[in-house]
């Protein structure tokens, strides 16, 4: 059963924003405020039910990241307005290929379906979602990825709040959990963090520092 944990949730942006404070605050700058508890309200209105307890939490820490920056591995966070329009896309998508039929929501016999109502986006990656899979069932509450094609991954059980641990454990301690799941962290002089291979205009950056200077 994937367990939900919100307080890992607000603890890794904790670490995270310390080390981005001292290390990459340019980065830091482009993390949003917390989210507008309206606007959460609003989303919650237009999903049907309620943000899933471990995005609840980081939106009420940070309402997404400015898309396109590769602060973070794997994808850019959404805001709530982004969670709600990534959501809203793929069901005007799914209608346009499968018609209106509510049966369409439902797992068809050979895997997932192209689209599920409770499949809740998280992040933004070239027109692929991370999403949190609220279908009831053992892996409620687990991330995956769904392709801007359709296809679908939700062969692990991490969670966002793991996903966030797993990052500023990586910023903490400069080892990565699992070896070779990311490209090294870098940051250039004028304090942004990278972590998607060496940028282009790379003169000047170097691996992230592990952990935070007196601490």
């Amino acid at each position: 059963m994937v367990e939900s944990n919100p307080e890992l949730v607000t603890a890794s942006w904790s670490r995270i924003d310390a080390w981005l404070s001292a290390h990459a605050p340019a980065s830091l700058a482009r993390l949003g405020p917390p989210a507008d508890p309206a606007a959460v309200a609003a989303a919650e209105e237009v999903l049907g039910s309620a943000l899933p307890a471990e995005l609840a939490a980081s939106l009420a820490c940070h309402d997404g990241i400015e898309p396109e920056r590769h602060i973070f591995p794997e994808m850019d966070l959404l805001s709530v307005a982004g969670v709600v329009d990534q959501w809203e896309l793929r069901l005007q998508v799914e209608a346009e290929l499968f018609g209106d039929d509510d049966d369409d929501d439902l797992p068809p016999e050979d895997g997932d379906p192209f689209w599920h109502r409770l499949w809740i986006p998280v992040g933004h990656f070239q027109g692929d979602l991370e999403v949190i899979d609220m279908r009831p069932g053992p892996g409620r509450g687990r991330l995956g990825w769904v392709s801007h094609d359709g296809s679908s991954s939700f062969d692990g059980a991490e969670t966002l709040g793991a996903f966030l641990r797993a990052l500023a454990d990586t910023l903490m301690t400069g080892r990565q959990p699992d070896p070779g799941r990311w490209d090294d962290p870098l940051v250039s002089p004028d304090g942004e963090l990278h972590w998607w291979g060496m940028p282009r205009d790379a003169e000047g950056w170097s691996p992230a520092p592990a952990g935070i200077p007196g601490t």
